[in-house]
């Protein structure tokens, strides 16, 4: 098995255990909270890449003003994302975030030139009817949470479809420890700042809900690293849809784990986004 593939199915498992069990904490804590335990929690790991790797001797301007605007990206994402998980269904952020790749497998036709085959056409079709129904649907009565979730969700998206080229980009120019380095320079204080806002209007540092962060938090620092070197090491059409896989095992998690049940239109839309992820694979 290829260490790029290795990389990737990391990244599905570190995402979608981290992503079932961020929906307690981000809502004892909020998003604010939670974004600033991310930005520390992840600053050493990413620093100590850069430092470890001689990052410095391949920076240019070029490629650190790809990799600063991966690193907007990709943070200003993570924050939208961090809001929808704070007043959505946890189950349904994750499925609806198997529809980014589209952006980014399209990116990467216009840009890098990479092409598709027919199979990956239909593949984008399911992701984007996927979410549509996600996106659409509620749940009934008083399990109802509303939409307040889907235009955070949608900015994550359109961010995270455009980190993905944008990544690889960077990681092509810099080498992987001058990006990590650029990304934890440029994120980190982005992070805080928008975390500055969230903290200030109220809330408390509970230490249960700390507690209960913690290993979300540090599968999202595992599936950082993971995913990063899947992306630099495979093919960005085949890498990006296939890390998106995730939403499987975030599901599995909340409905086994936290017993959180889906609607059938939910269920439907989330299988149709999970085959058009193993689709782009193919």
């Amino acid at each position: 098995m290829e260490l790029w593939l290795v990389c990737a199915l990391l990244t599905v498992v570190c995402y979608g255990v981290g992503e079932g069990l961020s929906k307690e904490p981000t809502v004892r804590l909020g998003s604010a909270r939670m974004l600033v335990l991310y930005a520390v929690g992840s600053a050493p790991i990413y620093a100590a890449w850069f430092f470890l790797g001689s990052g410095w001797e391949r920076l240019t301007p070029i490629g650190m003003a790809v990799a600063i605007a991966s690193a907007v990206c990709g943070c200003f994402g993570t924050i939208f994302w961090f809001r929808a998980m704070e007043s959505g269904t946890a189950s349904v952020v994750s499925g609806f975030t198997a529809a980014y790749p589209v952006i980014t497998v399209a990116a990467a036709v216009v840009i890098l030139g990479v092409s598709l085959v027919p199979v990956q056409i239909v593949a984008i079709a399911f992701l984007l009817i996927g979410a549509v129904v996600l996106g659409l649907h509620d749940h009934p009565g008083e399990a109802a949470v509303g939409r307040a979730w889907l235009a955070p969700m949608l900015l994550a998206i359109v961010l995270w479809g455009a980190w993905g080229i944008l990544e690889r980009m960077s990681i092509d120019a810099l080498g992987f420890a001058g990006n990590a380095g650029v990304y934890v320079l440029v994120s980190t204080p982005i992070y805080l700042a928008v975390a500055s806002r969230g903290l200030r209007e109220g809330g408390v540092w509970d230490r249960a809900g700390i507690r209960e962060a913690i290993p979300s938090l540090f599968l999202f620092s595992i599936a950082g690293i993971t995913i990063f070197l899947a992306i630099g090491l495979g093919p960005i059409a085949i890498v990006v849809p296939l890390t998106t896989a995730y939403p499987i095992v975030a599901i599995l998690v909340r409905r086994f784990w936290k017993d959180e049940r889906l609607t059938f239109p939910q269920k439907f839309a989330i299988g149709l986004a999970m085959v058009g992820a193993f689709l782009t694979t193919l």
